[in-house]
């Protein structure tokens, strides 16, 4: 977050990058191995308070093109109805996030499409008892690369004021590196049993009613992100007082 580490897909993309594309080669977004199936998700936890219950989660497609030949079509997370000036914030930061994920012609063109993780993790909106988080995930080829890969974006917001929560912890460098061996324990798939490897990978989050679900970025060969989620009374101790009140509950 602080914006969440955005990445420009631009030239051949690092093998060390972003969510799981398995080593797939030419790929036309939106038929490949690496494509997750079905549309993205719209998610509502359970019991918004009064302001946030007001908004409905939606996602809508968005499409472009760049002079070098980059094209996408994705489906954008959104909302519709609740406070006009929390909406407008909402989903101009996911305006924002598409186009940082777009960029700008650099001569290499790409085919962008929706991505996912697995079967379980595509772009959403989630409503939150007090905040919006929205996730972007895109799989973008790029022309000349030796296979696709997964991008992912998030953002939060205080559905009651429009503010965008993007340093939550009182100390980063202290919680990320408190979050590295938590992170590794709640890992089924033990990808990142290397806790320290990863201990700067936390930027990309949201608040689910269960904890923190945080996008750790591995090596492409490991699924380019690992989602995991780390129980709140784990994460709550490393928040800044005001922001545990609005994600911990």
């Amino acid at each position: 977050m602080n914006r969440t580490r955005a990445r420009r897909l631009t030239g051949p993309l690092p093998i060390g990058g972003l969510v799981a594309a398995v080593g797939a080669a030419l790929v036309t977004v939106g038929v490949t191995a690496c494509d997750p199936t079905g549309p993205p998700l719209a998610t509502i936890n359970p019991e918004p308070t009064a302001a946030a219950a007001a908004f409905t989660a939606v996602t809508d497609r968005r499409t472009g093109t760049l002079p070098d030949g980059t094209s996408w079509t994705v489906m954008l997370p959104q909302v519709r109805g609740g406070s006009p000036e929390v909406r407008a914030a909402f989903n101009g930061k996911l305006d924002t996030l598409l186009e940082t994920i777009t960029g700008q012609p650099s001569g290499n063109g790409q085919t962008i499409g929706d991505g996912g993780l697995g079967t379980a993790e595509r772009s959403r909106t989630v409503i939150g008892e007090r905040t919006l988080s929205g996730v972007v995930i895109v799989l973008a080829n790029t022309k000349g690369a030796a296979h696709p890969n997964n991008l992912v974006e998030t953002t939060v917001l205080n559905s009651e004021t429009g503010e965008t929560i993007d340093d939550p912890f009182a100390d980063k460098t202290a919680a990320f590196k408190a979050l590295a061996p938590l992170a590794a324990a709640g890992d089924s798939t033990g990808r990142l049993r290397d806790a320290a490897t990863y201990a700067s990978g936390f930027t990309s989050w949201i608040p689910l009613p269960e904890g923190l679900h945080v996008y750790v970025s591995v090596p492409h060969v490991m699924g380019d992100y690992v989602p995991v989620t780390i129980p709140w009374d784990k994460v709550a101790p490393l928040l800044k007082p005001d922001v545990r009140e609005v994600l911990v509950h």
